[in-house]
């Protein structure tokens, strides 16, 4: 959050009254006939109010200071925002479990704004990568300001590897360049681990 201060010169801090003409009798200094105003003691004016014949008043809202102290208040969110698009999945691997690794890079751009890929050997990640570009563009761009986009083309080994444990099937995947191993059902984690 960032608070700016502005100083702007209050225009409303003098206020010049002195003497008005006297309500009573209008400025003549009498009343019905030859009567001497009784108002005005006869001089056709009378003393301001507001104050007390000074000839100023001060200014309630600068309070006779001749300026106003005002502040702009902005509050500024940084956010990362980011769609991802699997292709080829057919492994019955969960599709979170692919954030934890790396894999490799394809394709990267990173620059202000980025296009879609055209030309790409999977129709479907061309097809993705339009999609993405447009629904970022049109849910982003309008009620914020986007400083550099990134887009990433990662192509994550997965291997489903089928075994048997005391004559049941079962499996477990090896992934990612890292070889992070998920096996949800796996029979036995207190003995045996997976190199």
């Amino acid at each position: 959050m960032t608070n700016s201060l502005i100083y702007m010169t209050c225009l409303s801090s003098i206020v010049f009254h002195v003497q008005k003409v006297c309500g009573v009798c209008n400025g003549s200094g009498y009343r019905h006939s030859n009567d001497r105003c009784t108002h005005c003691n006869g001089r056709g004016r009378e003393n301001c109010t507001s104050c007390s014949s000074r000839g100023s008043c001060q200014c309630v809202t600068c309070l006779g200071k001749g300026k106003l102290l005002v502040f702009i208040n902005l509050n500024v969110k940084w956010s990362i925002e980011k769609d991802e698009y699997v292709a080829q999945d057919s492994s019955g691997l969960r599709v979170d479990k692919l954030e934890e690794v790396s894999g490799k890079e394809l394709f990267k751009d990173a620059q202000f704004m980025v296009y879609p890929v055209r030309g790409f050997p999977d129709v479907s990640v061309a097809q993705a990568s339009e999609h993405l570009v447009r629904e970022h563009q049109g849910k982003y761009a309008p009620k914020s300001r986007i400083l550099q986009q990134r887009q990433t083309i990662e192509l994550i080994p997965i291997t489903k590897v089928n075994y048997r444990w005391k004559g049941k099937p079962n499996f477990l995947y090896v992934y990612g360049n890292e070889f992070k191993v998920n096996a949800d059902d796996y029979p036995a984690t207190c003995c045996c681990s997976v190199m």
